[in-house]
């Protein structure tokens, strides 16, 4: 599927390249046209300034007169009344067939005739318009000049430009193929991990819809027993309706999270206050594991977010340091305010995480072997969906681990958000 979008890509790319290409080379030839041909006719018009600068055309029908002879490429042709020619200059310098093709048939003062491929341009200048005094009547004088220079320079442009076209089609195709694949990367690495989320979500799904099942159709074969002794099956429905209510919570947060549609409700919070009492009622918790819970938490703390989401990230990190900390271990919870801002640690002497899983433990759905098992309960989502609520109020949230020692969580938010501030 991707190859075929960046063949597209690649595709529409080179064509909008090609256009582009075509319309500059278009623009560039005809002003180059426009240039050579009024250059042409400004060269014809100083030749009609000439002749009329001149008192007596006998003097320009002699073969000597020089001061018409000094561009050798500029012929004039002398008319009767009766259109015939009355003489050339220089001359010799055309046929007798061209002389007659270039015979005055119109009044356009300006035009370029065509003769056996050969192009000239014209200028008619007619005796009306000046004083012709001439002892041989001469009605009109037509001031040729040939295009082929004109027309070589043109030719060798529109090559030029064709190659340049092609050429530059050539690399627009191979960098548009190039571009079109680096362009796809983040979107080829989003649709995986998307492909990855949707089929770990029906994966989480399934288990406790099929355990749901199963527990429902046993207790449909017995239809007379009684709650107590179907009390079993019934927990057994009840626990993996929780769990799975809570993966639905969770992933309907992360999507609203990942759509931007959640909003947050901004408000100072007294971070000491939220701390001991989230971490006196998991020492209620951990007192059935005999598990230690300290609490290191510096008073008059003042942090700038949503009270409810920095109580849930607490709940995802306390959490897992209950459910992966052995009896007789400790959790210890530390908050303080540093010049730099405030830094929130909670740390546990559990089992660990093996280092080829530290990189991954923010990633939907990941576990580690030792680290996130579903014999815990977890959904693996808790992680990300603190990363995202820290990274929502501008803070930063990394782990260390040793595997076999224990694990530090480590919360770190900005002055910014350690002092009150209007809402955004």
């Amino acid at each position: 599927m991707f190859r075929n979008i960046r063949i597209k890509l690649a595709f529409f790319h080179s064509a909008a390249f090609l256009l582009i290409l075509t319309a500059l080379g278009a623009i560039l030839y005809w002003h180059v046209h426009f240039r050579l041909y009024n250059d042409m006719d400004e060269i014809l018009h100083q030749s009609e300034s000439r002749i009329r600068a001149t008192s007596n055309l006998d003097e320009l029908l002699r073969s000597d007169f020089r001061e018409l002879q000094q561009d050798e490429r500029t012929t004039y042709l002398f008319w009767s009344k009766d259109g015939e020619l009355i003489g050339q200059l220089p001359e010799q310098a055309l046929s007798q067939k061209e002389t007659q093709m270039l015979k005055p048939i119109t009044n356009k003062l300006l035009q370029t005739v065509t003769i056996d491929h050969q192009s000239y341009r014209l200028l008619q200048i007619s005796c009306r318009d000046i004083k012709c005094n001439a002892t041989i009547p001469v009605e009109s004088i037509t001031v040729v000049r040939s295009l082929r220079d004109v027309v070589g320079m043109l030719k060798n442009l529109q090559q030029d430009l064709a190659a340049g076209i092609a050429i530059g089609l050539l690399l627009s195709m191979a960098g548009g193929y190039y571009l079109a694949g680096r362009a796809l990367v983040p979107i080829r690495q989003s649709w995986e991990k998307q492909q990855r989320f949707t089929a770990d979500a029906s994966h989480e799904l399934r288990t406790p819809i099929t355990i749901i099942q199963a527990q429902t159709e046993m207790l449909l074969r017995h239809p007379y027993h009684t709650i107590e002794e179907e009390s079993s099956n019934i927990s057994n429905i009840l626990r993996e309706n929780k769990r799975m209510g809570k993966l639905v919570d969770d992933l309907l947060t992360l999507t609203k999270g990942d759509t931007h549609d959640l909003a947050l409700h901004w408000a100072p919070i007294y971070l000491d206050t939220v701390m001991n009492e989230v971490g006196e009622q998991f020492r209620l918790i951990a007192e059935t594991k005999q598990i230690h819970v300290d609490s290191q938490v510096q008073p008059s703390i003042i942090l700038w977010g949503d009270e409810e989401r920095i109580r849930q990230v607490l709940l995802i990190l306390l959490d897992n340091a209950y459910k992966f900390t052995p009896s007789e271990g400790s959790i210890v919870i530390e908050a303080h305010q540093t010049f730099h801002g405030i830094v929130i640690r909670i740390s546990d002497t559990g089992i660990g995480i093996a280092p080829e899983d530290l990189a991954h433990v923010f990633e939907r759905f990941y576990r580690g072997d030792k680290a996130r098992t579903r014999s815990t309960g977890g959904t693996g989502l808790g992680l990300s969906i603190a990363e995202w609520i820290v990274k929502l109020h501008e803070g930063n949230i990394r782990i260390q681990s040793i595997l076999g020692r224990g694990t530090t969580v480590e919360i770190s938010f900005p002055g910014s958000n350690a002092r009150i501030r209007r809402t955004p």
